[in-house]
């Protein structure tokens, strides 16, 4: 809603119950030539806080990520490719794995396993 016309927003939201603080990335993947990235948005000299979901700022982006013609000559038979890059520094003895479910994967080995 806060974009310009033609230009697209990325932003990276918390949905978990609690803050995490992380460095982050958002790279735009080109299809073909993966030397070609574009980045426009992430944390450059501090972490970032993505505060629990319901939070009023939970999430860290730009509202002027990429021009809507730039990302439509990046698809790749259809799909947008955005790479996220997370980094955390933590002790190791209060470290956790943090990583996200993602359906997606899932469902990608239910369809393809599907004969019909």
């Amino acid at each position: 809603e806060d974009s310009n016309e033609g230009e697209v927003a990325v932003y990276l939201c918390n949905e978990s119950p609690e803050s995490i603080r992380a460095f982050y990335k958002i790279v735009l993947k080109h299809p073909t030539n993966q030397a070609k990235r574009y980045f426009k948005t992430g944390s450059v000299d501090e972490m970032e806080t993505f505060t629990p979901e319901g939070s009023v700022k939970g999430s860290c982006g730009t509202t002027y990520f990429a021009k809507r013609e730039k990302m439509l000559t990046y698809l790749n038979n259809g799909t947008l490719t955005l790479e996220i890059h997370l980094r955390t520094y933590k002790q190791a003895a209060e470290s956790a794995s943090f990583v996200p479910s993602n359906p997606c994967s899932g469902n990608l080995l239910k369809g393809f396993n599907n004969e019909e």
